[in-house]
């Protein structure tokens, strides 16, 4: 793979900087002139009204937090990971053994960390709802953000890692058990198809300008790979994200828009559910059943492809 990674001129890296700033700066004028309080305010209220009884919801959004934290525990305790990264200062690829803290440079554990907090943000105003206490205005645009963030990034890497990450590995010949251990299945499978049922249960009302949120986090990341190759761990865990690849710019705000665009899927998929739930449950099953892997091919299929 290192012979295919295509370098820029020295300046690349550079005009991966700006463009980042250039999107960052018209992200935060965008976010200052569009008023998304009445939206946040009105998905906000949809998640402590749904569509089945919040009772039931708030144990279900219980049990699926209880996942989400079970992983977290999960990584830590089942010792060093495997990661292949490309080094900053060499510009090869390594294969790497993580342990602890390491292990969350990935977009994966991002997405996982996004999950838990939504559900366990929506659980406490659920909790508070049902108390007959006000939900605080902060702790609405946190679970909004965190739904939104959670749904582009599940959904973008369960198809990612179905479609781009597996196929690559099982043609490798290496031992693909690490990549099905339970934290893996829940970064990758179990978080698209948890978001899925909540939308199922819930029947949220979302708006397109939430899409917004989803931008801001794959700058986010984008910024923290950067500053983790460069002033931190020294390695990038995705080899497309080094700056200083020729596309580097239009791949860096390809990431960002990728997130927004499969929020907006998430988004469409909502509208039916709310029109008819058994037709919106059917599309996100159909849609879930197409990203989602949770165990390797058979040997034989490996070995033949």
């Amino acid at each position: 793979m290192a012979e295919q990674l295509d370098y820029g001129k020295p300046g690349t890296a550079g005009q991966t900087f700006g463009a980042l700033a250039l999107v960052g700066v018209l992200l935060a004028y965008v976010f200052a002139t569009l008023d998304l309080a009445p939206q946040i305010a009105e998905t906000a209220q949809s998640f402590i009204e749904p569509t089945a009884p919040l009772g039931a919801v708030l144990g279900w959004r219980l049990i699926a937090a209880g996942f989400g934290i079970a992983a977290v525990v999960s990584m830590f305790r089942v010792g060093p990971g495997t990661m292949e990264v490309l080094m900053h200062e060499k510009r090869e690829l390594a294969l790497l053994h993580p342990v602890g803290f390491e292990k969350f440079v990935t977009f994966s554990s991002w997405t996982l960390l996004s999950n838990i907090l939504y559900f366990v943000s929506s659980s406490v105003a659920a909790g508070l709802h049902l108390s007959g206490r006000e939900v605080p205005s902060w702790l609405e645009v946190t679970q909004v953000c965190m739904f939104v963030v959670a749904c582009g990034s599940a959904f973008l890497t369960a198809t990612i890692v179905r479609h781009v990450i597996l196929p690559k590995l099982f043609e490798s010949n290496r031992d693909t058990a690490f990549i099905f251990l339970y934290h893996e299945q829940m970064m990758h499978n179990l978080a698209a198809l948890f978001l899925a049922i909540e939308v199922v249960i819930v029947a949220p009302k979302l708006h397109p300008q939430l899409a917004l949120f989803c931008i801001g986090m794959g700058l986010v990341y984008v910024c923290f790979a950067y500053l983790f190759a460069y002033k931190g761990g020294g390695f990038y865990v995705y080899s497309f994200i080094d700056p200083r690849l020729k596309y580097a710019p239009f791949t860096m705000m390809g990431l960002a828009v990728a997130i927004a665009v499969f929020f907006t899927g998430v988004h469409l998929a909502s509208l039916i559910v709310v029109a008819n739930i058994w037709a919106g449950a059917l599309v996100l099953a159909l849609w879930v059943s197409l990203i989602v892997q949770f165990r390797p091919p058979e040997r034989e299929t490996q070995a033949s492809s």
